[in-house]
């Protein structure tokens, strides 16, 4: 990576504090992930090993104001939760985290999440000082996370990036008929079977590894092939849904959607 601006770090030393002048990254004086440091796409097993160096020892001083992290080492999320940006607040007191600590944290804090404090996913002691959980107000699982050090003004966040489109039906699970397949878009029609929701067609997506299980209709076989609860369990292909829903056949399944709005699991209800 090449640096293009020097700025001043101030650096705890035990029995004192002396200031240093390093070389920072184009990032409004902040450490992001470069050469070596394979941060993209927000999965948690992407931050580097050893990663955070840069704001370990302190903040970064700023008079920039907030800095988008993920606009160089990219959005955000828990696996299977809707990517976001992550955002390094800028203090009043012009202290800022550097990115790559905060994508350090921000991991961290995904990893324990299996171990969070209540239903703002609270978790204490991410890399020995920060504290991070979902802001209030936000809704669900989806919310944004806060992150903030204890007696200090640092702090980083995760933020929607504005203008996106949202959610309609993140981390869920719902019965549907498919309807149809648009193939300039690559999604599949579909319209809810709840009671109230009758006639209103949607589109999304098939993840890429989406599993496909038959019990009728979408791969034939001599007899239905179903589970304990009327669902088809013969694995089959996303070809063969597609197919169907081109000759214009309605297919009657349960769905799980993942945080990015993509069907993951289509389970054909059987129907005798």
């Amino acid at each position: 990576m090449e640096f293009t601006a020097k700025k001043t770090i101030k650096l705890a030393i035990a029995g004192g504090a002396i200031a240093a002048t390093a070389l920072l990254s184009a990032c409004g004086g902040n450490d992001v992930a470069g050469n070596g440091s394979p941060v993209r796409n927000a999965a948690v097993e992407q931050v580097p090993d050893g990663g955070g160096q840069g704001a370990a020892a302190g903040a970064v001083e700023s008079s920039k104001g907030d800095v988008n992290c993920s606009e160089h080492g990219g959005q955000v999320g828990a696996p299977g939760r809707q990517k976001m940006d992550l955002i390094a607040v800028a203090a009043t007191d012009g202290t800022i985290p550097g990115c790559t600590e905060a994508f350090t944290v921000i991991a961290e804090y995904y990893e324990k999440l299996p171990r969070a404090e209540g239903p703002g996913e609270r978790v204490l002691d991410v890399r020995g000082k920060w504290t991070c959980a979902r802001q209030a107000g936000s809704a669900g699982a989806q919310g944004a996370v806060v992150c903030g050090v204890p007696n200090s003004s640092l702090q980083l966040e995760t933020r929607k990036t504005p203008g996106e489109q949202p959610r309609k039906f993140p981390n869920s699970t719902q019965q549907v008929q498919f309807t149809g397949y648009d193939a300039t878009v690559q999604m599949v029609r579909f319209q809810l079977l709840t009671s109230g929701d009758e006639g209103k067609t949607y589109r999304l997506p098939l993840h890429e590894g989406a599993e496909v299980l038959s019990a009728a209709t979408l791969c034939p076989a001599d007899s239905a092939t179903i589970d304990d609860e009327g669902y088809g369990n013969k694995p089959c292909g996303q070809d063969e849904l597609v197919q169907q829903l081109r000759e214009g056949n309605p297919v009657p399944a349960r769905i799980s959607v993942d945080g990015e709005d993509r069907i993951t699991t289509v389970k054909e209800i059987y129907r005798p």
